[in-house]
C-alpha cells in the first residue's frame, strides 16, 4: 500500500510540473496500471521496461524484478538520497586528491572537477548524473560524512521507503561488488522519486551542463536520440559484471516515456554499444 501511495503522489507531481500538462481521469488513477507485453523483436538487453508517462502504464517489461548488477545507474539513488535530504543544494563539499587517485586505481568514471575545491551541491549532482562522475559521488559522500551520516545507509534507507524490494547497496557510485543490487522495478519507483523534485527533473532531463567553475558536462545518453524521439536526458551505466546498462526519458509524438533496460553485454572496445542500439530499435519498431 505504501508503494501504491507513493506513487500516486509522484503521479500528480509529475503532472503538475508539465510544461503541456496530459490530462488524466484521475478518479481512476490509483496505481500505474499495468498493461505491459514482451517485445515480439530481439534486443541485446536481458532485462527492460517500458513505461508510457503520459497515462502511467507499464507497456513492455521483461525480467524487470529480476536482481541486476546497476553500475552506474545507482548513481540515480545517490541524486535521490541528496535531494530528499540536504540542507541545501548551495552547500558546498569537495572530493580530495587521494580519493581521486582511488578512483583512477579503480578505473571509476570521473567527471574531472577540481580535487579539494568546493563547489556547490548542485554542481556536484550534474557532475555525478551527466558525464557520471565517481569524483562527484565521493564529494557528496563527504557532506555527510563531515554532518555525521553515512550517504550509503541513507540510499538503503530511502529505497526501503520508497517500497524498493529487492535493492541493496554498498557504495554511491556504482563500483561493482557482488552484494551491491537492484531492479528495475526499483529503479523506476527512485526515478519517479526524482522527478517529483524540480531540481531533479531538471538534472535527469539535462544533456549538458557547465558548472561555476567553468567545468562544461555532457552526457552520453544523449546517444541514444533515435529518428522517432527526442531525448530529454537520463543515466547509463557499465561494469563487466552488469553490462550496458540504460535508463532514457524520451518525448515521442508529443507523449512522454521512461525507458529502463539492462544487461546488454556489449564490447565498448569492440564499439558495442548494445543498450543504445536497444533503445533505437524499440522505438523505431514501436513508434514508426
Amino acid at each position: 500500500m505504501k508503494k501504491i501511495v507513493s506513487i500516486i503522489a509522484c503521479i500528480m507531481l509529475l503532472c503538475s510540473c508539465r510544461e503541456k500538462p496530459f490530462v488524466l481521469d484521475t478518479s481512476h488513477v490509483n496505481e500505474l496500471k499495468d498493461a505491459s507485453e514482451e517485445f515480439a523483436f530481439r534486443i541485446h538487453s536481458n532485462a527492460y521496461m517500458l513505461v508510457n508517462m503520459s497515462d502511467f502504464v507499464i507497456q513492455y517489461k521483461y525480467r524487470n524484478d529480476h536482481r541486476i548488477f546497476p553500475a552506474s545507474l545507482t548513481k540515480i539513488v545517490t541524486l535521490d538520497t541528496v535531494l530528499n535530504l540536504a540542507d541545501s543544494l548551495d552547500d558546498l563539499s569537495y572530493v580530495s586528491y587521494d580519493q581521486v587517485e582511488a578512483l583512477i586505481r579503480e578505473d571509476a568514471s570521473l567527471a574531472y572537477i577540481q580535487r579539494d575545491y568546493e563547489y556547490t551541491l548542485r554542481d556536484l549532482l550534474y557532475a555525478l548524473i551527466l558525464p557520471s562522475g565517481a569524483d562527484g559521488a565521493l564529494a557528496l559522500e563527504n557532506y555527510f560524512t563531515d554532518r555525521g551520516m553515512d550517504l550509503v545507509e541513507e540510499m538503503n534507507r530511502l529505497c526501503e521507503r520508497l517500497g524498493c524490494t529487492n535493492t541493496h547497496f554498498v557504495n554511491t557510485t556504482g563500483l561493482h561488488d557482488n552484494d551491491h543490487y537492484t531492479s528495475l522495478n526499483d529503479l523506476f519507483l527512485v526515478m519517479m522519486d526524482i522527478l517529483k523534485f524540480k531540481e531533479g527533473r531538471q538534472i535527469m532531463e539535462s544533456l549538458y551542463h557547465t558548472m561555476e567553475d567553468g567545468t562544461k558536462l555532457a552526457t552520453s545518453v544523449r546517444v541514444a536520440q533515435s529518428t522517432k524521439t527526442k531525448v530529454l536526458g537520463g543515466k547509463t551505466g557499465y561494469t563487466p559484471e552488469a553490462g550496458q546498462n540504460l535508463i532514457v526519458l524520451y518525448k515521442s509524438k508529443g507523449r512522454s516515456y521512461m525507458l529502463l533496460i539492462a544487461n546488454a553485454y556489449g564490447s565498448y572496445i569492440n564499439d558495442e554499444y548494445w543498450h543504445f542500439e536497444d533503445a533505437w530499435n524499440i522505438f523505431e519498431h514501436l513508434y514508426y
